[in-house]
């Protein structure tokens, strides 16, 4: 459904303004016209041209929440079942975190409106589903947890490069701060005087300005930006070791985890968190796997040296995802159980 809004960057742009870059002052003045996100403005637009619509049930996935606002006054006019798709946690949002008292009783008043008035509930992973039943008990049965998943078709063999090559996919921002990893390589590198032909770090994926610069200062890393879908997968496969950062919130939940397991690639996650569940359970089943602490830089440093040893004696370490069941085909197979059996209700 595409409809006008009132988002502030869109009004900002139609008044001309092409590139908008806040200064800090900006910060809480956004916040506060945002809230509880910058999509607050399509409400009344989703709202005017979701009733007029015909439809067995309405799903509507999150961030932004102000869809399930939007979704919730629609499904109650028209009296259709919603189903709420969780991509991230509401009230404990880790990226754009809610302060103050009165905003957090709001985010709380709507997420227990709109989830006791829903008919089914999905969620990316088992600590979202965790917070909302210790917050609200009665609706735990109606909650699945359907992960992001993966198309085994998309990983095939690739030819691996001659210099040992270390892979990270997704976005740079705060919470996924590569500091502390790349002084671990910088240090590996001078300590074990390896050559900087003889190891090299890919960055795939988008990166925020003031990380590039940081990113930059190393010679041993190749910045490949955003590429498309499949692209993207066959650069990130054809490296020899993939790396996951993490800096801590439980709520912060790295949607490539399902991605990065059918690669394959022996994985180094920096940075512990409850939000790697996923990847912790496969290196328990056996995938070569090793989570440290974000700051541990001396035994990051030890185990890519490890690795990178095992490479020069022709020695290659290759993982088998314990996941078969998350694949795309399956998961939407689950997802459309779900939606059959609410609109079913209905008649």
């Amino acid at each position: 459904m595409k409809t006008e809004s009132l988002d502030p960057a869109r009004l900002l742009y139609l008044f001309g303004m092409r590139i908008y870059r806040p200064k800090t002052w900006h910060m809480p003045i956004k916040q506060t016209i945002n809230f509880p996100d910058n999509k607050i403005g399509w409400i009344p637009f989703a709202y005017a041209a979701g009733i007029r619509i015909e439809c067995d049930s309405i799903f509507v996935t999150a961030p932004p929440f102000s869809s399930f606002i939007s979704a919730y006054s629609i499904a109650k006019r028209i009296g259709k079942p919603l189903i709420l798709d969780f991509r991230d946690a509401w009230l404990e949002y880790p990226f754009i975190p809610y302060k103050g008292k009165r905003k957090k009783q709001f985010v709380s008043y709507w997420e227990k409106k709109i989830t006791t008035f829903s008919s089914a509930i999905i969620v990316v992973n088992e600590n979202i589903r965790e917070s909302l039943i210790k917050k609200y008990p009665h609706i735990a049965e109606k909650i699945a947890v359907i992960p992001n998943g993966y198309d085994p078709d998309d990983f095939v063999a690739v030819q691996k490069p001659s210099t040992f090559t270390i892979a990270y996919l997704g976005t740079i921002r705060e919470e996924r701060n590569p500091q502390s990893f790349l002084k671990a390589v910088h240090e590996l590198i001078h300590k074990r005087e390896i050559g900087m032909t003889d190891l090299k770090i890919k960055f795939i994926g988008h990166i925020e300005d003031h990380y590039i610069r940081t990113i930059k200062n190393y010679e041993f890393v190749e910045i490949k930006g955003h590429l498309p879908y499949h692209e993207a997968i066959r650069e990130f496969s054809s490296s020899h070791l993939a790396i996951m950062i993490t800096t801590g919130s439980k709520y912060f939940f790295p949607s490539r985890q399902n991605e990065y397991l059918a690669t394959g690639l022996p994985i180094i996650v920096c940075g512990k968190s409850e939000g790697i569940r996923l990847l912790e359970q496969a290196f328990h089943k056996g995938y070569p796997g090793w989570v440290y602490d974000y700051h541990d830089i001396h035994s990051i440093e030890n185990k890519i040296f490890t690795l990178y040893q095992q490479f020069k004696r022709g020695k290659s370490i290759i993982g088998k995802t314990p996941y078969k069941e998350f694949t795309r085909e399956n998961l939407t197979k689950k997802l459309a159980k779900i939606i059959k059996k609410q609109t079913r209700r209905k008649e």
